[in-house]
C-alpha cells in the first residue's frame, strides 16, 4: 500500500474489487486522491474452456469486415492465443476494429493494432447502435463466458452476420485471508467496475453481504449497477463516463459533496 497522502479522500477506505492484475490503476488513482485503499479482488480472468471456436475465428480473421473487443481483457486474451497458435497481429490490419471504451483501445493500441472506432459513450450497447457500416457485413465480437448478449443482438438487428465468441472466462475466487479483517475494521465505500466483480463478492457468502451494510457503493456504469441492484443493494455512485478516471472522480464528488454539507 502507498503512503497515505493529503486529499479529497484523505482518512476514506475504500475497496477495490478488481481482479488483482487489473487492481493497480483504479487502487493507484484513489491513493493519489489521498485514499486508503483495500484489495479485495473476487473474479479471476482464466482461457476458454476449449480453444476451438476461438482458434477457427482467429485463423480466418481477416474475412470480417468489424472484429469487436467489449473489453481489454478480450484483446489480451485474443493476442495471446494468436501467438501461441501462429497467427501473427498483422492479420488485424486487414479489418477494422473496435473497442467499447479508452482502456480497449490502449490495449490494442499497446499490442500495435490500430482501432477505428470507439463510441462516444462507453458503453457495448452505445458501440452496437453507432458502429457503421453494419448491414450484411460479417462482425466479429470477443467476448467474455458471462459478457451481455445485448452487443450481438443490436449489430444482428441492424443487418450484420454476428459471430460472438468467448475469448476468456470469469469466475470467482476469494480473496486473501486477511481480506475479511480488513473489511471488519470498517470501510467506506464499495468499488465495482464490472457485473462480476458484484456477482464474485457476493457469492463469496453471507458474511461478505453483511460487510455492505452501512456502506456506500460505487459503479463503474449502468450494467454495473444494474447488476448491484439485481442482488438487492443500493448503488450512491455510478460514474458519468465509464473509465477508472470517471470512477475516481465520482467518488471524490460525492465525498467532497458530502463534506460541504
Amino acid at each position: 500500500m502507498r503512503d497515505v497522502v493529503q486529499g479529497p479522500l484523505m482518512g476514506k477506505r475504500i475497496v477495490v474489487t478488481r481482479q488483482v492484475e487489473r487492481a493497480g490503476l483504479l487502487s493507484t488513482r484513489l491513493e493519489i486522491q489521498g485514499a486508503e485503499t483495500i484489495l479485495c479482488p473476487t473474479i479471476q480472468v482464466v482461457p476458454p474452456a476449449s480453444y476451438t471456436e476461438m482458434d477457427q475465428v482467429i485463423s480466418r480473421i481477416q474475412g470480417y469486415r468489424w472484429v469487436v473487443f467489449p473489453s481489454a481483457n478480450s484483446v489480451r486474451s485474443v493476442f495471446q492465443r494468436m501467438s501461441e497458435i501462429g497467427v501473427p497481429r498483422s492479420r488485424l490490419a486487414e479489418v477494422s476494429l473496435a473497442a467499447v471504451g479508452p482502456a480497449t483501445r490502449q490495449a490494442l493500441e499497446t499490442g500495435g493494432t490500430t482501432v477505428a472506432y470507439v463510441p462516444d459513450e462507453y458503453l457495448a450497447e452505445c458501440l452496437g447502435e453507432t458502429l457503421n457500416p453494419v448491414a450484411d457485413e460479417r462482425i466479429l465480437v470477443m467476448k467474455a463466458d458471462i459478457g451481455e448478449p445485448t452487443l450481438g443482438e443490436i449489430l444482428a438487428r441492424r443487418g450484420a452476420q454476428v459471430d460472438e465468441v468467448i475469448a476468456y472466462r470469469t469466475v470467482t475466487q476469494p480473496p486473501p485471508e486477511n481480506t475479511m479483517v480488513e473489511l471488519k475494521r470498517g470501510v467506506d465505500m464499495l468499488t465495482f467496475t464490472s457485473p462480476s466483480t458484484v456477482r464474485g463478492f457476493l457469492k463469496l457468502g453471507p458474511d461478505w453481504r453483511d460487510m455492505t451494510v452501512g456502506v456506500m457503493i460505487a459503479t463503474i456504469g449502468p450494467l454495473t449497477s444494474s447488476a448491484v441492484r439485481e442482488m438487492g443493494l443500493e448503488v450512491h455512485v455510478e460514474a458519468e463516463e465509464h473509465t477508472m478516471e470517471g470512477l475516481v472522480s465520482a467518488i471524490v464528488t460525492e465525498f467532497t459533496s458530502k463534506a460541504g454539507r
